[in-house]
């Protein structure tokens, strides 16, 4: 899953018709280039590529021969690409690339909120289905002696992230769950209820 493809097309979508700059200045007031791993200097290379496969659509302005200013809009494939890009990191857990779930969590707006909270369920049980194993693997790994010791400290760190994520996870989807935050579907303008903004406020982490 190409997380610089999600990220490029989801603030595309946000800003459509948008221009390059205008989108690498977003992109790095989301400071992606140290959780994301995007080079700001590549967003109008990523943006030309993605035109080249059909995802967006270049719309130039300007008068008579004179070249004007690219701007950007997703097509009708561009949209279904976001789509599946945005649910595989949301539904797919990988302890080897968290930037996943963080690109994710930029547009889970666009979501509706019972898919996200299935989602969320999923993932709670993917990460306890890592937790479960990573002793044995771990074990594994230290009894054979041609293992290299960096393999064996890449194995714990991919465990440790599990588990501060599998519990930012669990209070995440409780959050989600009491009426926290607005999901596509709901109003602009949407509010949760008192009762229910305070409940979510009061959760503990998880």
């Amino acid at each position: 899953m190409s997380t610089t493809r999600l990220m490029l097309l989801g603030v595309v979508r946000i800003f459509q018709p948008a221009y390059g700059y205008q989108l690498r200045r977003e992109l790095l007031s989301w400071n992606v280039q140290q959780w994301a791993n995007i080079n700001p200097g590549s967003v109008y290379t990523g943006l030309r590529t993605l035109a080249k496969h059909g995802f967006l659509e270049e719309l130039e302005e300007g008068e008579g021969h004179k070249p004007g200013r690219t701007s950007y809009r997703l097509t009708a494939d561009g949209e279904t690409e976001y789509f599946s890009l945005l649910r595989h990191a949301l539904w797919t857990v990988d302890g080897f690339q968290p930037g996943q779930m963080q690109a994710a969590l930029s547009f889970l707006w666009s979501l509706g909120r019972d898919e996200v909270i299935a989602a969320l369920e999923s993932r709670i049980v993917q990460l306890e289905q890592h937790e479960k194993a990573a002793p044995f693997n771990e074990r594994q790994i230290e009894n054979d002696p041609g293992t290299p010791t960096h393999v064996v400290e890449m194995l714990r760190i991919s465990a440790a992230r599990d588990r501060g994520e599998l519990e930012w996870t669990r209070g995440f989807r409780d959050r989600v769950r009491a009426g926290a935050y607005a999901f596509a579907g709901e109003p602009q303008d949407w509010i949760p209820s008192p009762e229910a903004a305070e409940q979510w406020r009061s959760l503990p982490p998880a």
